[in-house]
Protein backbone atom coordinates (compact mmCIF):
# COMPACT_ATOMS: atom_id res chain seq x y z
CA UNK A 1 0.00 0.00 0.00
CA UNK A 2 1.34 3.64 -0.75
CA UNK A 3 2.00 5.75 1.95
CA UNK A 4 -0.71 8.27 0.93
CA UNK A 5 -3.30 5.64 0.68
CA UNK A 6 -2.46 4.97 4.07
CA UNK A 7 -2.78 8.29 4.80
CA UNK A 8 -5.95 8.83 3.47
CA UNK A 9 -6.99 5.39 5.62
CA UNK A 10 -5.65 6.84 8.75
CA UNK A 11 -7.32 9.97 8.43
CA UNK A 12 -10.70 8.66 7.79
CA UNK A 13 -10.19 6.32 11.37
CA UNK A 14 -9.44 9.71 13.02
CA UNK A 15 -13.00 11.02 11.34
CA UNK A 16 -14.89 7.74 12.54
CA UNK A 17 -13.27 7.76 15.95
CA UNK A 18 -13.85 11.16 16.93
CA UNK A 19 -17.49 11.22 15.79
CA UNK A 20 -18.61 8.41 14.03
CA UNK A 21 -19.59 9.83 10.25
CA UNK A 22 -18.16 11.92 8.00
CA UNK A 23 -19.95 15.36 7.77
CA UNK A 24 -22.26 15.17 5.10
CA UNK A 25 -20.72 18.03 3.57
CA UNK A 26 -17.08 16.14 3.54
CA UNK A 27 -18.38 13.04 2.92
CA UNK A 28 -19.34 14.82 -0.54
CA UNK A 29 -16.90 16.67 -1.58
CA UNK A 30 -14.51 13.29 -0.42
CA UNK A 31 -16.41 11.17 -2.95
CA UNK A 32 -16.58 14.17 -5.86
CA UNK A 33 -12.71 14.12 -5.53
CA UNK A 34 -12.04 10.71 -6.33
CA UNK A 35 -14.77 10.28 -8.77
CA UNK A 36 -13.01 13.17 -10.85
CA UNK A 37 -9.71 11.67 -9.88
CA UNK A 38 -10.25 8.24 -11.49
CA UNK A 39 -11.93 9.53 -14.58
CA UNK A 40 -9.06 11.48 -15.41
CA UNK A 41 -7.00 7.87 -14.83
CA UNK A 42 -8.85 6.59 -18.05
CA UNK A 43 -9.93 10.01 -19.70
CA UNK A 44 -13.29 10.04 -19.33
CA UNK A 45 -15.77 12.47 -17.75
CA UNK A 46 -16.45 12.27 -14.14
CA UNK A 47 -21.06 11.88 -14.72
CA UNK A 48 -19.65 8.56 -16.71
CA UNK A 49 -18.23 7.01 -13.45
CA UNK A 50 -20.04 4.84 -10.40
CA UNK A 51 -17.58 3.69 -7.55
CA UNK A 52 -18.19 -0.98 -7.17
CA UNK A 53 -16.37 -3.08 -4.50
CA UNK A 54 -14.91 -5.14 -7.60
CA UNK A 55 -14.42 -6.02 -11.29
CA UNK A 56 -17.52 -8.26 -10.75
CA UNK A 57 -20.09 -5.53 -9.66
CA UNK A 58 -19.17 -3.82 -12.24
CA UNK A 59 -19.49 -6.60 -14.87
CA UNK A 60 -23.05 -7.34 -13.37
CA UNK A 61 -24.22 -4.08 -13.56
CA UNK A 62 -23.25 -3.14 -17.01
CA UNK A 63 -24.89 -6.74 -17.99
CA UNK A 64 -28.74 -6.26 -15.97
CA UNK A 65 -29.06 -2.57 -17.24
CA UNK A 66 -29.03 -3.42 -20.65
CA UNK A 67 -31.87 -3.05 -22.56
CA UNK A 68 -32.10 -6.77 -23.78
CA UNK A 69 -35.03 -8.73 -24.43
CA UNK A 70 -35.23 -12.18 -23.24
CA UNK A 71 -34.18 -13.53 -26.88
CA UNK A 72 -30.94 -11.77 -26.98
CA UNK A 73 -27.89 -13.89 -27.06
CA UNK A 74 -24.63 -12.75 -25.36
CA UNK A 75 -20.83 -13.41 -26.63
CA UNK A 76 -18.11 -13.72 -24.12
CA UNK A 77 -14.77 -14.19 -24.31
CA UNK A 78 -13.87 -18.22 -23.42
CA UNK A 79 -10.51 -16.86 -21.99
CA UNK A 80 -12.25 -14.69 -19.51
CA UNK A 81 -11.26 -14.65 -15.70
CA UNK A 82 -13.80 -16.26 -12.94
CA UNK A 83 -14.66 -12.58 -11.70
CA UNK A 84 -16.74 -12.22 -15.28
CA UNK A 85 -17.28 -16.11 -15.80
CA UNK A 86 -19.62 -16.40 -12.66
CA UNK A 87 -21.42 -13.44 -12.87
CA UNK A 88 -22.42 -14.73 -16.90
CA UNK A 89 -23.49 -17.81 -15.80
CA UNK A 90 -25.51 -17.40 -13.05
CA UNK A 91 -26.99 -13.91 -13.51
CA UNK A 92 -29.69 -13.02 -16.36
CA UNK A 93 -30.40 -16.99 -16.94
CA UNK A 94 -33.20 -16.00 -19.72
CA UNK A 95 -29.80 -14.56 -21.95
CA UNK A 96 -28.32 -16.92 -24.20
CA UNK A 97 -24.88 -16.88 -23.60
CA UNK A 98 -22.08 -18.32 -26.07
CA UNK A 99 -18.36 -18.59 -25.04
CA UNK A 100 -15.87 -17.99 -28.30
CA UNK A 101 -12.18 -18.75 -28.23
CA UNK A 102 -9.77 -15.18 -28.16
CA UNK A 103 -6.50 -16.53 -28.17
CA UNK A 104 -4.09 -15.67 -30.91
CA UNK A 105 -6.87 -14.54 -33.29
CA UNK A 106 -8.09 -11.15 -34.65
CA UNK A 107 -11.10 -10.06 -32.32
CA UNK A 108 -12.93 -8.99 -35.19
CA UNK A 109 -12.69 -12.68 -36.78
CA UNK A 110 -13.24 -14.39 -33.53
CA UNK A 111 -16.81 -12.74 -32.91
CA UNK A 112 -17.83 -11.95 -36.94
CA UNK A 113 -18.66 -15.79 -37.49
CA UNK A 114 -20.82 -15.77 -34.37
CA UNK A 115 -22.89 -12.82 -35.15
CA UNK A 116 -26.74 -13.06 -35.71
CA UNK A 117 -29.32 -10.63 -35.14
CA UNK A 118 -30.03 -11.91 -31.64
CA UNK A 119 -26.44 -10.66 -30.29
CA UNK A 120 -26.57 -7.80 -28.52
CA UNK A 121 -23.85 -7.65 -26.25
CA UNK A 122 -20.03 -8.94 -26.01
CA UNK A 123 -18.03 -9.37 -23.06
CA UNK A 124 -14.28 -9.62 -23.24
CA UNK A 125 -10.94 -9.31 -20.65
CA UNK A 126 -8.76 -6.10 -22.18
CA UNK A 127 -5.99 -8.37 -21.41
CA UNK A 128 -5.74 -12.57 -20.27
CA UNK A 129 -5.17 -13.00 -17.29
CA UNK A 130 -3.23 -16.16 -17.49
CA UNK A 131 -1.44 -15.34 -20.61
CA UNK A 132 -1.05 -11.79 -20.71
CA UNK A 133 -2.59 -11.34 -24.50
CA UNK A 134 -4.16 -7.81 -24.71
CA UNK A 135 -6.48 -7.42 -27.54
CA UNK A 136 -7.27 -4.69 -29.64
CA UNK A 137 -10.60 -2.94 -28.07
CA UNK A 138 -10.68 -0.05 -30.56
CA UNK A 139 -10.89 -2.34 -33.82
CA UNK A 140 -13.72 -4.91 -31.99
CA UNK A 141 -15.25 -1.45 -30.28
CA UNK A 142 -15.61 0.33 -33.69
CA UNK A 143 -16.73 -3.25 -35.49
CA UNK A 144 -19.68 -3.79 -32.84
CA UNK A 145 -20.87 0.13 -32.51
CA UNK A 146 -21.72 0.00 -36.25
CA UNK A 147 -24.34 -3.21 -35.42
CA UNK A 148 -25.45 -1.76 -32.41
CA UNK A 149 -23.73 -4.33 -30.09
CA UNK A 150 -23.06 -3.40 -26.70
CA UNK A 151 -18.79 -4.08 -25.91
CA UNK A 152 -18.49 -4.90 -22.07
CA UNK A 153 -14.93 -4.72 -20.88
CA UNK A 154 -13.44 -6.14 -17.40
CA UNK A 155 -10.46 -3.97 -17.05
CA UNK A 156 -8.91 -5.33 -14.28
CA UNK A 157 -5.73 -6.98 -15.59
CA UNK A 158 -4.48 -3.66 -17.71
CA UNK A 159 -5.49 -0.65 -15.95
CA UNK A 160 -2.87 0.94 -14.05
CA UNK A 161 -0.43 -0.58 -16.35
CA UNK A 162 -1.46 1.00 -19.90
CA UNK A 163 -2.09 4.07 -20.88
CA UNK A 164 -5.54 3.81 -21.70
CA UNK A 165 -8.31 6.08 -22.68
CA UNK A 166 -11.95 5.84 -23.57
CA UNK A 167 -12.71 8.33 -25.62
CA UNK A 168 -9.79 6.45 -28.00
CA UNK A 169 -11.71 2.66 -27.75
CA UNK A 170 -15.48 4.20 -27.44
CA UNK A 171 -15.74 1.29 -25.08
CA UNK A 172 -19.08 1.37 -23.53
CA UNK A 173 -18.61 -0.29 -20.24
CA UNK A 174 -15.22 -0.95 -18.08
CA UNK A 175 -15.27 -2.57 -15.05
CA UNK A 176 -12.48 -2.43 -12.74
CA UNK A 177 -11.45 -3.48 -9.18
CA UNK A 178 -9.23 -1.30 -7.11
CA UNK A 179 -6.48 -4.01 -6.85
CA UNK A 180 -3.86 -5.01 -8.54
CA UNK A 181 -2.13 -2.64 -10.82
CA UNK A 182 -4.32 -0.06 -8.79
CA UNK A 183 -2.56 -0.94 -5.50
CA UNK A 184 -5.65 -1.60 -3.98
CA UNK A 185 -7.37 -1.95 -1.04
CA UNK A 186 -9.72 -4.73 -2.15
CA UNK A 187 -13.15 -4.19 -1.81
CA UNK A 188 -12.82 -1.01 -4.24
CA UNK A 189 -13.45 -0.50 -8.15
CA UNK A 190 -15.35 1.39 -10.44
CA UNK A 191 -17.52 1.28 -13.28
CA UNK A 192 -17.18 3.17 -16.30
CA UNK A 193 -20.47 3.89 -18.30
CA UNK A 194 -20.15 5.48 -22.04
CA UNK A 195 -22.56 8.56 -21.70
CA UNK A 196 -23.83 7.79 -25.05
CA UNK A 197 -25.90 4.97 -22.78
CA UNK A 198 -26.91 6.95 -20.01
CA UNK A 199 -30.77 7.38 -21.67
CA UNK A 200 -31.07 3.81 -23.04
CA UNK A 201 -29.90 1.42 -19.84
CA UNK A 202 -32.86 0.35 -17.32
CA UNK A 203 -32.38 1.52 -13.56
CA UNK A 204 -31.32 -1.52 -11.74
CA UNK A 205 -29.27 -1.99 -9.17
CA UNK A 206 -29.67 1.48 -7.81
CA UNK A 207 -30.85 2.98 -4.76
CA UNK A 208 -31.46 6.58 -2.72
CA UNK A 209 -27.54 7.12 -3.00
CA UNK A 210 -28.04 7.07 -6.45
CA UNK A 211 -30.26 10.36 -6.07
CA UNK A 212 -28.71 13.77 -6.19
CA UNK A 213 -29.25 14.46 -2.44
CA UNK A 214 -27.26 18.12 -1.20
CA UNK A 215 -28.16 16.75 2.50
CA UNK A 216 -29.85 14.41 4.41
CA UNK A 217 -31.94 17.72 6.76
CA UNK A 218 -35.70 16.01 4.97
CA UNK A 219 -35.28 12.78 4.01
CA UNK A 220 -39.27 13.30 3.10
CA UNK A 221 -38.03 14.88 0.02
CA UNK A 222 -37.34 12.31 -2.91
CA UNK A 223 -34.76 14.10 -5.27
CA UNK A 224 -34.56 11.81 -8.52
CA UNK A 225 -32.03 9.34 -9.62
CA UNK A 226 -28.73 10.78 -11.40
CA UNK A 227 -29.26 10.03 -14.98
CA UNK A 228 -25.34 8.96 -15.64
CA UNK A 229 -23.52 6.27 -14.09
CA UNK A 230 -23.98 7.65 -11.01
CA UNK A 231 -27.08 6.41 -10.07
CA UNK A 232 -25.75 2.79 -9.87
CA UNK A 233 -24.08 3.55 -6.53
CA UNK A 234 -26.91 1.98 -4.17
CA UNK A 235 -25.93 3.52 -0.64
CA UNK A 236 -23.75 3.89 2.02
CA UNK A 237 -20.25 4.13 0.16
CA UNK A 238 -17.07 2.45 1.16
CA UNK A 239 -15.57 5.99 1.59
CA UNK A 240 -12.54 4.44 3.45
CA UNK A 241 -11.80 2.45 0.69
CA UNK A 242 -12.31 5.01 -2.05
CA UNK A 243 -10.69 7.44 -0.07
CA UNK A 244 -7.29 5.49 -0.39
CA UNK A 245 -8.14 4.44 -3.90
CA UNK A 246 -7.99 7.61 -5.29
CA UNK A 247 -4.47 8.67 -3.70
CA UNK A 248 -3.34 5.42 -5.40
CA UNK A 249 -5.03 6.97 -8.68
CA UNK A 250 -3.45 10.41 -7.78
CA UNK A 251 0.49 8.17 -7.23
CA UNK A 252 -0.16 7.14 -11.37
CA UNK A 253 -1.26 10.46 -12.80
CA UNK A 254 1.59 12.06 -11.53
CA UNK A 255 3.97 9.56 -12.77
CA UNK A 256 2.62 9.51 -16.24
CA UNK A 257 0.55 6.28 -17.80
CA UNK A 258 2.28 6.65 -20.59
CA UNK A 259 6.25 6.61 -18.84
CA UNK A 260 4.28 3.91 -16.91
CA UNK A 261 3.61 1.86 -19.42
CA UNK A 262 7.08 2.20 -21.05
CA UNK A 263 8.74 1.41 -17.79
CA UNK A 264 6.64 -1.83 -17.74
CA UNK A 265 6.85 -3.17 -20.70
CA UNK A 266 11.14 -2.53 -20.68
CA UNK A 267 11.17 -4.98 -17.80
CA UNK A 268 8.96 -7.60 -19.05
CA UNK A 269 11.02 -7.50 -22.48
CA UNK A 270 13.99 -7.97 -20.25
CA UNK A 271 12.10 -10.63 -18.36
CA UNK A 272 11.72 -12.04 -21.41
CA UNK A 273 15.14 -12.38 -22.48
CA UNK A 274 16.21 -13.74 -19.44
CA UNK A 275 13.56 -16.69 -19.26
CA UNK A 276 14.86 -17.45 -23.29
CA UNK A 277 18.11 -17.82 -21.89
CA UNK A 278 16.96 -19.94 -19.50
CA UNK A 279 14.82 -22.03 -22.32
CA UNK A 280 11.98 -21.75 -20.21
CA UNK A 281 8.80 -22.11 -22.07
CA UNK A 282 7.22 -18.77 -22.59
CA UNK A 283 3.46 -18.56 -23.27
CA UNK A 284 2.78 -14.63 -23.36
CA UNK A 285 2.47 -13.83 -26.85
CA UNK A 286 6.06 -11.91 -28.17
CA UNK A 287 4.34 -9.84 -30.95
CA UNK A 288 0.72 -8.06 -31.35
CA UNK A 289 -0.66 -5.32 -28.56
CA UNK A 290 2.14 -5.79 -24.94
CA UNK A 291 0.66 -5.80 -21.40
CA UNK A 292 2.56 -5.80 -18.26
CA UNK A 293 2.04 -9.85 -17.89
CA UNK A 294 4.85 -12.25 -18.62
CA UNK A 295 3.82 -16.08 -18.40
CA UNK A 296 6.50 -18.84 -18.18
CA UNK A 297 5.42 -23.36 -18.15
CA UNK A 298 8.36 -24.19 -16.42
CA UNK A 299 9.49 -27.83 -17.00
CA UNK A 300 9.83 -28.68 -13.34
CA UNK A 301 7.03 -28.16 -10.92
CA UNK A 302 5.99 -25.01 -10.95
CA UNK A 303 4.54 -24.70 -7.32
CA UNK A 304 7.93 -25.83 -5.85
CA UNK A 305 9.29 -23.41 -8.55
CA UNK A 306 6.99 -20.51 -7.19
CA UNK A 307 8.20 -21.44 -3.59
CA UNK A 308 11.68 -21.26 -4.38
CA UNK A 309 10.64 -17.50 -5.43
CA UNK A 310 8.60 -16.52 -2.41
CA UNK A 311 11.43 -17.77 -0.04
CA UNK A 312 13.66 -14.63 -1.58
CA UNK A 313 11.03 -12.65 -1.35
CA UNK A 314 9.97 -12.62 -5.27
CA UNK A 315 6.39 -12.65 -5.29
CA UNK A 316 5.19 -14.19 -8.71
CA UNK A 317 1.36 -15.84 -9.38
CA UNK A 318 1.00 -19.48 -9.75
CA UNK A 319 -1.79 -20.06 -12.06
CA UNK A 320 -2.71 -22.97 -13.63
CA UNK A 321 1.13 -24.64 -12.95
CA UNK A 322 2.52 -21.88 -14.88
CA UNK A 323 3.93 -18.52 -13.28
CA UNK A 324 2.97 -15.10 -13.79
CA UNK A 325 5.44 -12.51 -13.74
CA UNK A 326 3.81 -8.56 -13.45
CA UNK A 327 6.85 -5.96 -13.03
CA UNK A 328 5.37 -2.30 -11.98
CA UNK A 329 6.67 0.62 -12.22
CA UNK A 330 8.38 1.05 -9.28
CA UNK A 331 10.43 -2.18 -10.16
CA UNK A 332 13.89 -2.14 -11.16
CA UNK A 333 16.63 -3.67 -13.05
CA UNK A 334 18.21 -5.34 -10.48
CA UNK A 335 15.11 -6.82 -8.96
CA UNK A 336 14.39 -8.25 -12.56
CA UNK A 337 18.49 -9.61 -12.48
CA UNK A 338 17.66 -10.79 -8.83
CA UNK A 339 14.95 -13.06 -10.36
CA UNK A 340 17.04 -14.45 -13.16
CA UNK A 341 20.06 -15.49 -10.83
CA UNK A 342 17.08 -17.11 -8.57
CA UNK A 343 15.86 -19.25 -11.35
CA UNK A 344 18.76 -20.03 -12.89
CA UNK A 345 20.27 -21.65 -9.89
CA UNK A 346 16.54 -23.47 -9.48
CA UNK A 347 16.53 -24.78 -12.69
Amino acid sequence: MSVPARKAIEECIAVYTRQAEFRTSDYFARVHAARKTVAQLIRAKPEEIAFTHNTSEGIYIALINLPLTQRAKVLVMDEVFPAVRYVVDYNLPYLEKKYIPFRGRDVVEAVKGHLDKRVKAVVVDHVQYLSGEMIDLKSLSAFLKNRGIYLIVDGIQAIGAVDFSVSDTEIDFLACGGAKWLFGPSGTGFLYVNRRNFGRLRRFHTGWLGAEWSSFENCDQKPSLYDDARMFEQGTRNIIGISAFSENVKILLKYGLADIERKILDLVAELRRGFRDLNLEIITPEHGLRSGIITTRPSKDAKALYSRLADESIITSLRSNCLRFSPHFYNTQEEVEQILRVLKATL
